[in-house]
């Protein structure tokens, strides 16, 4: 996916490319150059999954009125984790779970802060806006460039992360005018923290096939119609996304 050059987010500030690993339009997978990237991105998407089962079970606890609901976009993604898991086996690949962890441990940390304080607003936005947006992105950029064995697992995978951000956006729409400043205030806290994530496998995309520029690109593009679906206006949500991305 590309933006336009109005876009909110200029990627190319945020994810330099380094000439030193050169983008592949057909990755060698049995390379090791290529294995020991795909350990560590696949290891980030299975925390990742992981984590989203976790947090839909503590979202399922906070929101009892949609607890069926929710409990089952968690069970979905603890399958996702499973099949995933399936993908790096399929190479002779260990996904690297403790870079993972601690790439996702400000993140968690900061979901588990509002879980604790009854924040709902933050915890849904946070699970349901920003890591599906990203988990969206990041699919979408990987699907082209995925073996044979990930590719209909991923395309299944996108296609149920698109669930999970349409109940997030429902969520947020029917309460907009009450929780609206809370929305913007968790956005500039979570967003930064997820974009680290992205800046620590910018490398390993490259050597994988995927283009974080563009996956970045999305991800902006992605979020911004997620703002703009729970009511902000376009420039309002521009606005938004440009001072989380400065900060």
């Amino acid at each position: 996916m590309t933006v336009s050059p109005a876009s909110p987010i200029a990627p190319a500030a945020l994810v330099s490319p380094d000439p030193r690993v050169p983008l592949q339009a057909a990755p060698d997978t049995t390379s090791e150059s290529y294995r020991q990237a795909y350990s560590r991105i696949n290891g980030v998407v299975v925390v990742g999954e992981t984590l989203a089962h976790h947090h839909f079970r503590r979202l399922a606890r906070a929101i009892p009125d949609d607890g069926a609901e929710l409990l089952r976009l968690g069970q979905m993604e603890g399958n996702h984790a499973r099949e995933l898991s399936a993908c790096a086996r399929n190479l002779g690949v260990r996904p690297d779970i403790r870079l993972a962890k601690q790439l996702f441990a400000p993140l968690h940390q900061l979901f588990r802060q509002c879980d604790e304080r009854g924040d709902i607003t933050g915890c849904v936005v946070i699970q349901c806006l920003i890591v599906e947006c990203f988990a969206v992105a990041a699919y979408r950029s990987y699907l082209p460039v995925a073996d044979a064995f990930a590719r209909p697992i991923t395309a299944a995978v996108l296609e149920d992360e698109s669930q999970h951000l349409d109940y997030g956006e429902a969520w947020l729409k029917q309460r907009f005018a009450a929780v609206q400043a809370a929305v913007s205030t968790i956005c500039l806290q979570a967003l930064p923290t997820t974009l680290t994530i992205l800046r620590a496998l910018v490398d390993d995309m490259r050597v994988i096939g995927m283009d974080p520029q563009e996956l970045l690109a999305s991800f902006g593009e992605c979020f911004q119609e997620a703002l703009e679906t729970i009511g902000y206006g376009s420039s309002e949500a521009a606005r938004l996304l440009r001072r989380a991305m400065a900060t």
